[in-house]
């Protein structure tokens, strides 16, 4: 079962940049740990800083 989980993850976050392109945009948004990161983890931590930005200015509003 959690094999089954993983790979949906892994489906879920799939992204039509490189692995060289994520970490450009990771180092931008100052993601850290980029390095060690996957290519679907790298997706997945700029989508949660992407959202994590949305709430944040929709906050101050």
């Amino acid at each position: 079962m959690p094999i089954q989980r993983e790979m949906r993850s892994k489906l879920r976050f799939q992204s039509s940049q490189t692995k060289e392109q994520l970490l450009g945009v990771a180092k931008k948004m100052n993601i850290t740990g980029r390095w060690h990161m996957t290519k679907a983890e790298l997706a997945r931590a700029i989508e949660k800083a992407n959202d994590a930005g949305r709430r944040h200015s929709r906050d101050r509003d």
